[in-house]
């Protein structure tokens, strides 16, 4: 049987659960609030689904914490639903890129999403450095591949619109 984290780890663990939660809550209002704006249906979508999966990485967060607080370990970690959400997010996106609609606005928000997914990205690949158990270490490093997994998209739509002669402010 696992052996229950020392009081230092569950510490560590439950301050890094608590800034992804934060940072989870932030995409998901910056992603929804550009979904209500956005005026290009793609773009619209794309943020409407990133808003979905940063709150089902808010759910996944919230459940691991309340099993870190029950039970004083790092509960394991599946990647089912990890692969399964982008499979799902990958499709989706596939399906809206027959839209011919693209507008100024969506290249604008769409660089702020970069670089949103990127500095989640990058400090969820930090913390799985930086985490103690396997498990916790596994978990972050599963977010910070589906941040990578958002950036792609994110970035091949930019790709896209700069392909179609679109610039920023146009």
């Amino acid at each position: 049987m696992p052996k229950a984290m020392s009081t230092k780890g569950r510490k560590d663990a439950s301050s890094a659960l608590t800034r992804a939660l934060r940072f989870e809550k932030q995409g998901k209002r910056f992603f929804s609030a550009a979904a209500v704006k956005s005026t290009d249906g793609f773009a619209k979508r794309v943020f409407e689904l990133l808003a979905v999966l940063e709150d089902r990485h808010c759910q996944d967060i919230l459940a691991i914490s309340a099993k870190l607080e029950k039970d004083g370990k790092f509960p394991a970690v599946s990647t089912a639903s990890s692969e399964a959400r982008m499979r799902m997010f990958k499709r989706e996106t596939s399906k809206l890129r027959k839209e011919k609609t693209v507008t100024g606005d969506a290249a604008a928000a769409m660089r702020k999403a970069l670089g949103f997914e990127a500095e989640g990205r990058e400090m969820y690949r930090r913390m799985a450095e930086k985490a103690g158990n396997p498990m916790e270490k596994k978990f972050f490093r599963l977010l910070s591949a589906e941040e990578a997994g958002h950036f792609e998209v994110v970035y091949e739509y930019l790709d896209y619109l700069e392909a179609t002669g679109l610039r920023m402010g146009e």
